[in-house]
């Protein structure tokens, strides 16, 4: 499960769907909140490529500002208007409006098989999934998963440098920002200047925030209250899970296709 926390909640991060999440239910919510609490806060490794940490810090903060006060009462009046199964199938939908995006990346880093099954689940789900609304290719087996030209760049040997916090766009490092960049470049939304295109675009972003911050209300708000370094938590999470994500979840590194420098999946991302 990919998760960049903030950039889910980012009402202005046009690739936000970006996703970087696939957090469906409450369930998925409630475990994602529950490894978050469990990772090393304090791990000195991942302190180490946080060189500018007073700056990331003060930007984190900003961010939670902005979280409270925004974010979080957009994210319960939505929730208190809509059905759970709207929820869902607005995620769902989001999430395969990024399947191109995400193709292109597999095919990329060399992923055929996964990119025969991106193919697979973005024909599925826009036929018979209504748009994408509904996720009967998840039914059928075919599992969903995410990727980004960050992840990309790593795969390629691209160093991670250093660990950085923006508000609204959330943890990242050098190279993710770089590759945010080239996620932009990737949507052809981007590429039509027309006054509709521009308010999809607008409207996108506003609904991925909503639909992506409405399961994580109750999960954040809990590893805040009980977590004795909020800021650390979140960066020694992000990093590892951004390792998980450039190795698509496998701890053997054989298996891994035969491009580039691996070595660089023990860097942060």
């Amino acid at each position: 499960m990919t998760i960049n926390i903030w950039t889910l909640a980012a009402l202005l991060a046009l690739t936000a769907g970006a996703a970087h999440a696939q957090i469906s239910d409450a369930d998925d919510a409630a475990a994602f909140a529950e490894e978050l609490k469990n990772d090393a806060a304090s791990d000195q490794d991942v302190a180490n490529k946080d060189p500018w940490e007073g700056f990331n810090r003060k930007m984190f903060s900003v961010n939670n500002a902005i979280d409270g006060a925004v974010l979080v009462p957009a994210a319960k009046a939505y929730r208190a208007t809509t059905h759970k199964k709207q929820r869902k199938g607005l995620r769902n939908l989001l999430a395969n409006a990024r399947t191109p995006a995400i193709l292109i990346n597999d095919l990329l880093q060399g992923e055929f098989k996964r990119a025969g099954e991106t193919a697979s689940r973005f024909v599925v789900n826009t036929t018979i999934g209504f748009g994408g609304m509904g996720d009967p290719a998840e039914r059928m087996g075919v599992a969903q998963h995410s990727e980004d030209f960050g992840q990309t760049l790593a795969v390629w040997g691209v160093s991670s440098g250093p660990y950085l916090f923006m508000p609204l766009l959330g943890p990242s490092t050098i190279r993710g920002s770089v590759g945010s960049v080239g996620d932009i470049a990737m949507d052809p939304a981007i590429w039509i200047r027309t006054d509709a295109a521009k308010y999809m675009r607008y409207s996108r972003a506003g609904a991925t925030g909503l639909a992506l911050r409405e399961p994580l209300i109750e999960p954040l708000q809990d590893i805040e209250d009980n977590s004795l370094d909020y800021y650390a938590s979140i960066r020694s999470f992000y990093t590892q899970s951004r390792k998980r994500e450039i190795a698509n979840g496998r701890t053997n590194f054989d298996d891994l296709p035969d491009i580039g420098d691996f070595e660089e999946f023990d860097e942060l991302e």
